[in-house]
């Protein structure tokens, strides 16, 4: 930090404004984002973010005239912060560690210091929500397989990824990177109980001893700092098909074999009839 922003964080003798705390509720993995509510900036002089209650209270940053200053050391926002050229700050892929109090000490060249304070909490994801629309990935399965629902990246030190099931959206499992904590869930009938299974790599989830009760759409969700929240959605259904064909074959073959059977015999009652009119044939030449 240089010596002249360094300088900014002395406290001002002035009176400043507080306006109403902003009461914000978002789920975690979430992005939010923290309006200054300015529009003319030439006035700016120095708007500085900062984190926590009373005695604990962190720097988040700096936005000191073009300059912007992340030189602080709380590893509970790396990564995570952003900031637009009004001083709007935006919090990435939330967890329950961000709830708490938000002050932006915004200081304008002639009216002083005026302060925006924003309550932000951090629920847990949802155990029902919305399915959502989407491109979805057709899965079929037999049933007692095993099928498994691929995410197709590599997970990063702080993803939160989320799975969902049902046009109700329920929570079903989530790998939470960044607090090393996997959680599988089991709904109100329990129909995933011990089935479940999350790949650490990856974060695909396999389901084990498929049931008919496990058909339906298949909904995830990866929050992470450095990329964009990634969708995927898959349906899975059952395949009666190879049963049919399996069916269908023994049919055929049985009918074939029937069919082959009623040749054969043909063919011995012709060979009897024949041989049985050349026999008596011979006895009247006989005779």
């Amino acid at each position: 930090m240089n010596s002249r922003m360094r300088n900014s964080f002395i406290l001002f003798l002035v009176c400043g404004v507080f306006g109403d705390e902003v009461k914000i509720t978002v789920m975690e993995g979430d992005s939010v984002t923290l309006h200054t509510d300015l529009t003319d900036m030439k006035r700016v002089i120095r708007i500085m973010w900062r984190f926590g209650e009373d005695d604990f209270v962190t720097g988040l940053l700096v936005m000191f005239e073009s300059l912007i200053d992340k030189d602080f050391n709380d590893e509970r926002f790396t990564d995570r912060l952003q900031i637009d050229k009004t001083g709007d700050l935006t919090i990435k892929n939330l967890r329950h560690k961000h709830s708490g109090r938000y002050e932006a000490e915004i200081i304008v060249a002639s009216t002083g210091v005026t302060y925006k304070r924003f309550r932000v909490s951090v629920l847990d994801a949802p155990r029902g929500i919305g399915a959502g629309a989407g491109d979805v990935k057709s899965m079929s399965v037999m049933e007692g397989d095993s099928v498994t629902l691929h995410t197709d990246v590599q997970t990063q030190r702080d993803d939160l990824i989320l799975w969902r099931f049902g046009d109700d959206g329920v929570l079903i499992a989530k790998d939470d990177k960044e607090d090393n904590k996997s959680s599988i869930y089991n709904d109100a009938d329990g129909r995933f109980r011990d089935r479940l299974k999350l790949d650490d790599q990856t974060g695909s989830l396999t389901i084990s001893h498929v049931k008919n009760t496990d058909a339906g759409i298949y909904k995830l969700k990866i929050s992470s700092n450095n990329r964009q929240t990634q969708y995927k959605s898959f349906s899975v259904s059952f395949n009666n098909i190879q049963c049919c064909d399996t069916v269908e074959a023994v049919t055929r073959l049985v009918v074939t074999a029937v069919m082959g059977v009623a040749a054969v015999a043909a063919v011995i009652v012709l060979g009897y009839d024949i041989r049985s009119r050349r026999d008596e044939h011979k006895r009247k030449s006989d005779e």
